[in-house]
């Protein structure tokens, strides 16, 4: 084993970036280049030894609209297959991700033939990666019950990364939830489902993330859990990355955009300004024309004003209790949305507009996903 220091390790992943290729595979390249006597390989040589030492690819469980998996693309890897039981959000995914095989399945009956069967050959990623539906464990939610089904999601997940990584080991798996998760009234499935991962083979590391400090500019904390495989990593572990430095508000992210189109019957999305999601809720009622929705202001649930100068709160509008533009004359638009969860600007959400006001209040904002991943290839060197 030859140890770098840190200048000879910035050295050769920058060699390695500038080749498009991971530095595993770059540095293998070149040590065998040295030994075939300077014989430096052709282009298409380096594309196939690329292609076939690739180990990025991932699964994708209750994938969303994809931000999870945006955001691990954006850091390197691929999504294999992603699975969600909600049609709008395959739709979504698929439109935005076409590289991927999609389909609409229970996790809790999903079988690793199924994958299978869905990728069309035998599935083997690198991770798996996903949060179920947080809705049964969200503090907001006043209607939480011990029968919800949703309480059995996590313990699907679990299940189904047990019989994936005992018939090919996987490195890592990430799980994603809020906070609510840790409350009294769910600890004991928390408990339940972390030990379910460790005897799956994962050491298992958490951490309560804020969006806000990963250059996203929403307060959305999150519980994040990582598992690394011990057998294939011995001695490695994960590090939560490195908050950024620099806040970002409302103001920096959708200030000067066009007015939206408001609803209506027989719209053509393609005609509207700048995106095909720049459309928002008809204001009907009185706050939004008697001056009464000040910055920063919240009437209960319905009618949260957003701020210029601050982060936006939580991209989740459950009912339809889309957030108000900071001039308090309408709600935001669902690109304007987009746009604080940060999501590129060509991403796009399909579907009505309550189906997308669901898809982006589900999402995983795909700046913070990037950190994740970026982090675990840090840690695990892949």
């Amino acid at each position: 084993m030859v140890r770098l220091n840190q200048k000879e390790k910035s050295a050769m992943a920058n060699k390695a970036k500038a080749n498009g290729l991971p530095i595993a595979t770059w540095a293998r390249l070149e040590l065998m280049r040295v030994v075939n006597d300077n014989k430096k390989p052709s282009y298409q040589e380096l594309r196939q030894i690329s292609d076939n030492t690739s180990t990025l690819g991932l699964l994708s469980l209750f994938c969303g609209p994809g931000g999870l998996d945006e955001g691990f693309k954006q850091a390197g890897f691929k999504t294999l297959v992603a699975i969600d039981n909600d049609k709008d959000c395959v739709n979504t995914f698929s439109t935005n991700h076409p590289e991927a095989k999609t389909s609409i399945e229970d996790v809790t009956k999903l079988t690793t033939e199924k994958l299978d069967k869905i990728f069309g050959s035998p599935l083997q990623p690198v991770g798996v990666i996903g949060g179920p539906p947080c809705q049964s464990f969200s503090v907001s939610n006043v209607h939480q019950t011990e029968t919800d089904p949703r309480h059995r999601l996590p313990e699907a997940y679990a299940s189904l990364l047990k019989k994936l990584n005992a018939r090919k080991p996987i490195s890592f798996f990430v799980f994603e939830n809020v906070p609510g998760l840790l409350s009294n009234r769910h600890i004991h499935r928390y408990q339940a489902f972390k030990s379910m991962f460790e005897q799956a083979g994962f050491k298992l590391y958490e951490k309560l993330l804020d969006a806000k400090d990963y250059g996203v500019p929403q307060e959305r904390p999150r519980i994040i859990i990582i598992g690394i495989n011990e057998s294939l990593h011995p001695g490695m572990s994960w590090i939560p990355p490195r908050p950024e430095n620099n806040l970002k508000t409302v103001e920096d992210t959708i200030k000067g955009l066009p007015e939206p189109v408001y609803n209506a019957p027989g719209l053509d999305p393609e005609s509207f300004p700048i995106h095909p999601n720049h459309w928002c809720l008809v204001p009907r009622s009185t706050k939004f024309k008697n001056g009464r929705l000040e910055q920063g202001q919240m009437w209960g649930r319905s009618f949260r004003t957003l701020t210029w100068s601050k982060p936006s709160w939580t991209v989740a509008y459950g009912h339809r209790e889309v957030h108000v533009h900071p001039q308090g004359h309408r709600r935001l638009s669902m690109y304007e949305a987009l746009l604080l969860q940060t999501f590129p600007k060509n991403y796009r959400l399909t579907g009505n507009l309550s189906a997308q006001i669901r898809l982006v209040s589900e999402a995983v904002p795909p700046r913070l996903a990037w950190h994740i991943a970026k982090s675990i290839r840090e840690n695990l060197q892949i």
